[in-house]
């Protein structure tokens, strides 16, 4: 099975454009696929233990998948929310299980899970949803150079991302090398500029896609608790939370 790949629009995105809010609550394999280094993450910082966590992560997806997410209610706040809480629920069901066969559990384990989240953990699920939308943006902007030979989006937001202390006339040698073609310096930071503003509109879009009727503010304030709205605050306009349009670059 194969994960669909969000795919890069020319211009701005408004978002009353999204229109596939909380779609992947109704696609179990979609969900298998998007979130499920964020949930196994998650049950390991949760339940201290990799083969609890293996267990956990099992019984959770085939539910997923036999079953969907049958309580998911786009107004019970956002799916990362929902998300998180489902997968402690399904971590409290396997030990509650496992308690009632004498041997099979340790009395702390099933303490610790049932106490207080403790900041870890919150940190954990955090970080590694974090890095699911991360991830799926730059498979797009990989997806994209290989679909326009004309960009080299990814080749060059890799580049400064993995050498920041380069300068532009040296990342372009960089990318030089790599292609196996001339780059100016001038160029390389042209591309680097659209590449950045392609990649602030689809984490845009990845974020707005996780919340029920999406608004400028709330996607803001999203990304904001998720560590992540720096990557779009140089394309915000003045009337950003009024249209929800990114700045275009030249």
């Amino acid at each position: 099975m194969r994960e669909s790949t969000p795919t890069p629009e020319q211009g701005s995105l408004p978002l009353n454009r999204i229109s596939t809010q909380w779609s992947v609550v109704h696609n179990p394999g979609h969900f298998l696929i998007r979130y499920a280094a964020s949930v196994r993450s998650y049950l390991e910082a949760l339940l201290k233990n990799l083969q609890e966590a293996d267990d956990v992560s099992q019984e959770f997806f085939l539910s997923v998948v036999a079953n969907g997410f049958v309580r998911a209610n786009a107004d019970r706040g956002r799916f990362r929310d929902y998300l998180k809480i489902s997968v402690h629920n399904a971590a409290m069901s396997h030990l509650r299980r496992k308690r009632q066969q004498p041997g099979l559990i340790d009395a702390s384990v099933m303490q610790f899970v049932t106490a207080a989240p403790d900041l870890s953990e919150e940190e954990a699920w955090l970080a590694n949803w974090r890095q699911c939308l991360l991830d799926r943006v730059w498979r797009a902007i990989e997806s994209h150079e290989h679909s326009a030979p004309e960009s080299l989006y990814h080749t060059v937001l890799r580049q400064s991302v993995d050498h920041p202390e380069a300068d532009s006339t040296q990342l372009a040698d960089r990318v030089s090398s790599q292609i196996g073609r001339p780059l100016r310096a001038d160029a390389f930071r042209k591309q680097l500029s659209r590449s950045r503003r392609m990649f602030a509109e689809l984490l845009v879009k990845e974020v707005a896609e996780t919340l029920e009727n999406a608004t400028p503010e709330l996607v803001e304030d999203e990304l904001r608790e998720t560590g992540l709205l720096h990557f779009i605050q140089p394309f915000l306009p003045p009337d950003w939370r009024e249209r929800g349009e990114l700045m275009d670059v030249p």
